[in-house]
């Protein structure tokens, strides 16, 4: 019998318990972040696992993981805002790193992993980003199997104020957008993190704007297909091929 390959969604999305029923209720039409994350790769349930991060409530044996998804926050992990939890969260990364585990890191998970591994986090100079913007390839980005299948500029999803800097010489940028250059980051082999939303529909964004009363730039249909071609990437490239690693005889 054939083991199935199994992901980890580390949920950093709030600690705060109104602020995260709200978004599951308003922003996820009545599901949780997880599941909203895991229908959107198209996985069964059995392929995957759920752990909340803003409890600390860690697996144990992190060797059972093919790949973990980590999630966005409305936390800003910027210098003087590190909460206890977060900082639990950012060793937990280092752990999994360390391991070898494949990671997709999305708007949040993009800055809780870069600023795990030494980056710094900072409000965007330029300002925030939300709604939908158009994502432009890097020469290194035309090259990675994330985005193999994808057109060299395409639309994205976006909610997020913060960005990576500082980043280490051998991180590579993937792809940029006027007010982000590092949209998408590589790093080795395994790691891929993505400061826009490939998982979220125009729905979703649209729910957003309306419980913030925020003005944003509309999001677009098509930005999904492209978000779920990426999703689709990680499986294929990252998850799948690690998973038969640790199973060949």
């Amino acid at each position: 019998m054939k083991s199935e390959p199994k992901i980890l969604f580390l949920d950093i999305l709030t600690d705060d318990p109104k602020i995260r029923k709200d978004f599951h209720q308003k922003i996820y039409a009545g599901q949780t972040y997880s599941e909203l994350t895991r229908k959107a790769m198209g996985l069964k349930k059995s392929f995957w696992t759920f752990a909340d991060g803003a409890k600390c409530a860690f697996p144990e044996n992190i060797r059972e993981f093919d790949g973990v998804v980590i999630g966005g926050s409305v936390e800003n992990p910027v210098k003087g805002r590190i909460k206890p939890w977060m900082s639990k969260n950012f060793a937990f990364i280092r752990k999994l790193v360390k391991n070898g585990t494949p990671i997709l890191g999305i708007c949040g998970g993009l800055q809780f992993t870069a600023r795990a591994l030494g980056s710094e986090i900072i409000f965007n100079p330029k300002g925030k980003e939300f709604g939908s913007g158009e994502l432009k390839i890097s020469p290194a980005g035309k090259k990675d199997p994330i985005f193999s299948g994808l057109p060299t500029q395409f639309t994205i999803h976006l909610s997020h104020k913060c960005i990576a800097a500082g980043l280490k010489k051998e991180w590579k940028v993937l792809g940029s957008t006027g007010l982000c250059a590092p949209q998408a980051i590589a790093i080795g082999k395994k790691i891929r993190l993505l400061q826009f939303h490939p998982e979220m529909r125009a729905a979703s964004i649209k729910a957003i704007a309306k419980v913030r009363k925020e003005k944003h730039t509309m999001p677009v249909k098509n930005a999904w297909r492209y978000g779920k071609k990426i999703l689709g990437n990680f499986i294929k490239y990252f998850v799948l091929p690690y998973h038969k690693q640790k199973f060949r005889i």
